[in-house]
């Protein structure tokens, strides 16, 4: 009998946690407004994920430094009559939203989503008074007039809290392809290591960023050996996180095997050498402003690079931390620009700092303190 009684409460008890957790799934895991179910419901054909966390955000001394930075600049007259008639402000009322980069061929397309403080009435009177709506699958579909640029952009509600919005040809279809399984799987464990980053971008490689970078970097520090490297990435992630008063910033790339992650690894450190050694050079010392000097070599003093193993995969890693005090002198700062080096060249100065101790899995190789 005992054991009868003892049999019937644990089923019991199996009954009621079971209970418990479909319903928290049901009411709160598919329909919450959370960072996981904003990554979740992008297409997973996308070619690179853009991720703001403006809520946490807020919490930290980024606005603040903004508004400082944007002091006396004017507001645009546009945005003041979006505000008014819609109530809504990003600064104040946006959340969170991520934004997926599409490339199709000769252009690229985007899809995005957005967490906030909505007014939907008042957004959706704004969307028909500025352009047309059709119903598809029982959701109302906003089409913009296309602006300047002549790219028509459509948007509907998800939620009262939740909006799409895109310039894809068929915003319901991208809708559709977030709430499908397949494909989903790579972004998420991603997106999971990420997961104490409040921005980041993360990039699946299409070969073609390292010749991108290229072609807007200063005559000055192009590498074709950079190029090749990086063109040689599966994936590439950069992502941010306020620290103190400074902002903590981490780029990673995946590589194809060991021998790229030991080559960037290297050559990330050459040129890291390089720069703190010209900051030294007696010439540029006399050239520079002091504290603009002082600035960047902050900044390199900063840099880590780290090559990971997680048995799945090979990465390299490079973290920087930039302060107000750093970022003011630099992005006020004149480019610098310094001979270009061969790459042979570069690879012979990395060489001369590498070790073989530093070539273990996950071992950190910060720059050399000046």
């Amino acid at each position: 009998m005992r054991e009868r009684k003892l049999i019937a409460a644990t089923l019991v008890a199996i009954a009621l946690a079971s209970g418990i957790y479909f319903a928290h799934a049901q009411w709160f895991g598919g329909n919450g407004n959370s960072r996981e179910s904003l990554l979740r419901a992008l297409p997973s054909d996308s070619s690179a994920v853009i991720y703001l966390d403006f809520e946490e955000l807020r919490q930290t001394a980024i606005p603040r430094n903004l508004a400082n930075w944007k002091a006396g600049a004017n507001v645009d007259a546009e945005y003041k009559q979006f505000v008014g008639e819609t109530g809504f402000d990003y600064e104040r009322d946006l959340d969170r939203v991520a934004i997926a980069v599409q490339n199709s061929g000769a252009e690229n397309h985007y899809f995005a989503l957005a967490d906030g403080k909505f007014d939907r009435k008042k957004i959706e009177a704004y969307l028909r008074k500025n352009g047309n709506n059709e119903t598809r699958n029982g959701r109302q579909i906003f089409h913009l007039t296309p602006g300047i640029q002549g790219r028509a952009v459509s948007a509907a509600f998800l939620s009262n809290k939740r909006i799409a919005f895109g310039d894809a040809a068929d915003l319901n279809a991208e809708i559709e392809a977030g709430r499908r399984d397949a494909g989903h799987a790579e972004w998420t464990e991603r997106f999971e290591r990420l997961a104490g980053s409040p921005m980041f971008a993360l990039i699946r490689q299409d070969a073609a960023i390292g010749a991108l970078l290229d072609t807007r970097a200063p005559g000055g520090i192009r590498s074709p050996q950079l190029v090749q490297l990086l063109n040689q990435l599966l994936w590439i992630s950069i992502a941010g996180k306020p620290q103190g008063a400074g902002f903590q910033t981490v780029l990673e790339g995946e590589c194809p095997n060991e021998a790229t992650m030991r080559q960037l690894a290297d050559f990330l450190n050459g040129i890291t050498l390089m720069a703190q050694s010209g900051l030294n050079d007696p010439a540029l010392r006399q050239k520079m402003d002091p504290a603009e000097r002082e600035a960047y070599v902050q900044l390199f003093n900063s840099i880590e690079v780290t090559k990971l193993d997680r048995g799945t995969g090979k990465s390299v890693r490079l973290a920087l931390l930039l302060t107000p005090e750093t970022w003011s002198k630099v992005a006020s700062s004149t480019v610098l620009t310094s001979p270009k080096m061969e790459p042979k060249e570069m690879q012979e100065e990395s060489n001369l700092k590498s070790s073989p101790k530093n070539k273990k899995a996950g071992t950190k190789v910060p720059a050399k303190h000046q």
